[in-house]
């Protein structure tokens, strides 16, 4: 079962309340379905304290996170539930034109989804090899070191889990300042592409990586019988990641103190991927940060389309 240790004083901003005991915070995190395998150290300041909760429902990859569990255990506690005027949704029955965005949980003015000023191309090579890739960008407030410690758990909770060990779902997060858009997903030769992985501080080939980094040796063999592998790079060239393996030390090394992220899931299930996608963008927003619209446009037919902007609301609403 999938454990999160959680920054406390980020959980209890996200939770909008406390608990009287330790009893009584444990009651009602069995709402989530969840418990509490570690109680925070008293000792330290508040913003160091951790508290480590297991999860116990594998169905709910969105309780995977701090956010995650802040959300259930404040709609379960009478908060209200949160809108989320980002996503787009599947054009209407009998409309012309693209999918079009609305606020889930609660009504928003319908905007052409074509209105992103984010897009990613795909290379069509990629159909064969890891056919799918969306994306969104959160900015509106610097990202904290609790904010990003938690973003990478979340990106390996995610991953290992739901993303079946990155096979079906890899994460990756840059700093959107130095891209120069349009991104670029392309299929790339393994031995003639090179960068700097994070991590590192020499260029090496796609091939390279596989072999003498950590990542690359213990991911590099989902893609490494293609005869080309998945990159991705912004307008310039400039290497963004080497999806499912490593980000870039450059664009892709996020650091505290950044206010503007593009966060985007490279995959082989558009579903899967979607929902992925949908997820992480719901926990930010919870964070405060403003989410915005990604365009990716496909060269082949997927099963949302050939021009989607996530995040994608396709799936009918369920409550709980």
């Amino acid at each position: 079962m999938p454990k999160i240790e959680v920054n406390e004083q980020l959980f209890y901003s996200l939770v909008g309340r406390r608990w009287n005991s330790r009893d009584e915070f444990e009651e009602v995190l069995t709402c989530a379905k969840a418990e509490l395998d570690e109680d925070s150290d008293k000792s330290l300041p508040e913003s160091e304290r951790v508290l480590k909760i297991e999860l116990n429902d594998t169905n709910r990859p969105d309780l995977w996170s701090t956010a995650g569990v802040a959300r259930q255990l404040r709609i379960h506690s009478g908060g209200k539930r949160p809108k989320y005027p980002f996503f787009t949704r599947p054009e209407a029955p009998g409309s012309t034109g693209g999918s079009v965005s609305g606020s889930v949980g609660g009504s928003a003015a319908k905007v052409p989804a074509k209105d992103s000023p984010f897009r990613v191309v795909v290379d069509p090579q990629l159909r064969e090899i890891r056919p799918y890739i969306a994306a969104f960008v959160v900015s509106g407030k610097a990202i904290d070191d609790a904010q990003l410690k938690d973003v990478i758990q979340t990106q390996e909770k995610l991953c290992w889990n739901f993303g079946r060990k990155r096979r079906s779902i890899a994460m990756g997060v840059y700093r959107t300042s130095l891209i120069r858009w349009p991104v670029r997903y392309t299929a790339a030769d393994p031995d003639g592409t090179k960068f700097i992985p994070l991590g590192m501080d020499t260029p090496l080939s796609l091939r390279e990586i596989n072999q003498q980094h950590p990542k690359g040796q213990e991911y590099g063999y989902i893609v490494a019988d293609f005869p080309k592998y998945p990159y991705i790079t912004d307008d310039n060239g400039e290497t963004l990641s080497y999806p499912p393996v490593i980000n870039s030390a450059r664009i892709g090394a996020v650091q505290v103190g950044d206010t503007e992220l593009f966060v985007e899931m490279t995959g082989t299930d558009m579903e899967t991927l979607t929902l992925a996608v949908s997820m992480v963008a719901c926990d930010f927003a919870d964070a405060g940060y403003q989410v915005v619209p990604v365009t990716v446009e496909y060269p082949y037919d997927t099963p949302f389309g050939r021009s989607i902007t996530f995040p994608y609301y396709f799936q009918k609403p369920t409550f709980c």
